[in-house]
């Protein structure tokens, strides 16, 4: 079972799309605490006139807070003003005709909370890319074993994939700081690092390309089908040659 794990970020770069679309399981980090202020979690960059924007999802602020518990909120309109923002920036891409409805659509729906949006935008863009990758919330994982709550770092990581059935775990390389692949390998879990970077591709302002946008700059100019080929590449690296590549002869 190849498995990958991520919080479930606001309309997410294509990263993440690649990191799921190349597990067959995707473990939703939703029972750790939500990032005190701003975040990706409710937050991302759009390109309006080649330069980057921000559009950010308001939530309501009640202290710590698990990511599953943070609320959307409503009191601020905020639907129109994105909906606005995007056709601005993209109504003349290449396939503003084709994505703009989708948007609306995940916008038409008030789910209480940020992780209820989130997630089904995710979800729904993954299937119009045609990525058939099981999600599983980690906090479901942990309710139904406690013990897990109290662990953190490479533990954490390494426990739930454990509980998920994982044989091959995907990660990225912002945990450098913690992970320990020998622990995942010790179990028998291969470990592998996503190496993904985006191919540059034609943006409605023009060149220079703006590369680590939300992934609804590259379906507005690429649309569904264009966006899915910048994703097939598996870009995956064992620990051991990532490593080597960066210089590091010893990763134990």
């Amino acid at each position: 079972m190849k498995l990958s794990i991520h919080q479930p970020d606001f309309f997410p770069w294509l990263g993440l799309f690649h990191k799921i679309a190349h597990s067959e399981r995707f473990v939703v980090f939703d029972h750790v605490q939500a990032p005190r202020g701003k975040s990706w979690l409710t937050r991302n960059r759009i390109l309006l006139n080649g330069e980057p924007r921000w559009m950010t999802l308001p939530v309501h602020r009640k202290g710590l807070q698990p990511i599953y518990a943070v609320e959307v909120n409503y009191e601020v309109n905020f639907k129109p003003k994105h909906l606005g923002t995007l056709r601005q920036a993209y109504q003349k891409a290449n396939f503003f005709g084709e994505i703009f409805p989708f948007v609306e659509n995940l916008y038409a729906d008030s789910p209480r909370t940020v992780q209820e949006f989130t997630l089904r935008a995710i979800k729904e863009i993954c299937s119009s890319l045609g990525i058939g990758t099981e999600f599983v919330l980690s906090s479901e994982i942990v309710s139904k074993n406690p013990d897990l709550s109290n662990l953190g770092a490479n533990e954490l990581v390494l426990e739930l994939c454990l509980h998920a059935e994982a044989s091959f775990y995907v990660s990225g390389i912002g945990c450098l700081d913690f992970i320990r692949p020998e622990t995942f390998t010790e179990k028998g879990i291969e470990f592998y690092f996503q190496v993904f970077s985006t191919a540059p591709y034609a943006q409605a302002h023009g060149t220079p390309f703006v590369s680590h946008m939300s992934v609804l700059d590259a379906l507005f100019n690429l649309g569904f089908s264009g966006t899915a080929e910048l994703l097939t590449s598996p870009m995956l690296k064992s620990a051991s040659e990532y490593f080597s590549d960066i210089g590091e002869k010893d990763f134990g």
